[in-house]
């Protein structure tokens, strides 16, 4: 569904404002270099075009600002992570407008989730399978307990299957509510698998009923609105353009007649802002009893929101907002 862009060019994004402080990963050079190696390794970026792109939209700093206390090989795991994710979720799910294309989805899919269920590749793996399983199983490696890895899984099922919703949204030629799309956008936005870890990668795990707790998953719903409602803003310069994309900008203007980009822009700013402030209000809340560990997936939140944020602003150049630097094999970047 194409949208009317008449005075989108005059818009300007309003800062979003996060009360906590944005570091960075020690090694986060080294973890740009074991990328491109491990990327190279499973043939996950298909030709020079690909390659060029995805250099510029610096996984490894996306990964080194939202686990900035991590381990090296946690760190590394997260930064491959991360490639996958975003070139899959590129390559699958963005701008299905065909049946040819979903067909090409659904087998997609479903090959990923044989993956999470089987610990298997297909008889005849699709693209990026292979990385998929080296991911699985790196990690089932590198968590602490069964249960670690398990929270993990049934989020990246749910991201999987959410991304059906995403596409049905997408062919749809009516409008969706801004309730409805909340709904979706925290599952298909893909945050809940990496903050299941954040406890591994900070302070260590927390118990089935600290995560469970009601405390923590209201903070979860919290920071994964304003992770996607953030994204949902700083990218609206290239993905307005996209027909078929739709974000809580767009949401909010088609919902509001006679309502500007600027007003949708602005309303969707105010949105993510009043979540930053539920959470920080809670999370100062539960710090006043919580465990050494639960403190330390709170942290691992903050980072997130911050991190994310940074990494579109600062190093990034996939949303348009900065070119990012050359890379080199040498060296360490100061943290921000």
């Amino acid at each position: 569904m194409r949208h009317d862009l008449t005075g989108f060019e005059q818009v300007v994004l309003p800062t979003i404002k996060l009360p906590w402080p944005s570091t960075l990963h020690p090694d986060v050079q080294g973890m740009h270099t074991g990328l491109v190696d491990w990327s190279e390794q499973h043939a996950l970026l298909r030709n020079d075009a690909e390659r060029d792109r995805y250099a510029g939209y610096r996984f490894a700093w996306l990964a080194g600002r939202c686990f900035p206390c991590a381990d090296r090989a946690f760190a590394q795991w997260a930064a491959d992570f991360m490639q996958w994710f975003f070139l899959f979720d590129d390559v699958t799910a963005d701008r299905v407008e065909s049946a040819e294309q979903a067909t090409v989805m659904v087998r997609r899919l479903t090959a990923m989730l044989d993956v999470l269920d089987l610990d298997e590749l297909g008889e005849q793996p699709v693209h990026g399978e292979a990385a998929w399983l080296d991911l699985c199983r790196r990690l089932r490696a590198l968590t602490p307990a069964a249960e670690n890895y398990q929270r993990w899984a049934t989020a990246m099922r749910l991201w999987l299957l959410s991304l059906g919703t995403q596409v049905f949204d997408q062919v749809s030629t009516h409008r969706v509510s801004p309730r409805s799309y909340a709904s979706y956008r925290r599952y298909s936005a893909g945050l809940k698998p990496p903050i299941a870890l954040a406890d591994v990668a900070n302070a260590g795990p927390i118990t089935p009923a600290e995560f469970y707790a009601p405390e923590a998953r209201r903070l979860e719903l919290y920071a994964v609105h304003v992770i996607a409602w953030s994204n949902d803003v700083l990218s609206t310069p290239v993905e307005v353009h996209e027909p078929s994309t739709r974000s809580l900008v767009t949401v909010i203007k088609d919902a509001e007649p006679g309502c500007s980009w600027q007003e949708a822009v602005d309303l969707a700013v105010d949105q993510t802002h009043a979540e930053i402030a539920k959470f920080a209000e809670l999370a100062e809340e539960v710090r006043r009893t919580a465990s050494p560990q639960l403190s330390g997936w709170i942290d691992g939140c903050q980072d997130w929101m911050t991190g994310t944020v940074n990494w579109s602003l600062l190093d990034s150049a996939r949303y348009g907002h900065t070119t990012a630097a050359p890379l080199s094999t040498g060296g360490t970047p100061k943290a921000r």
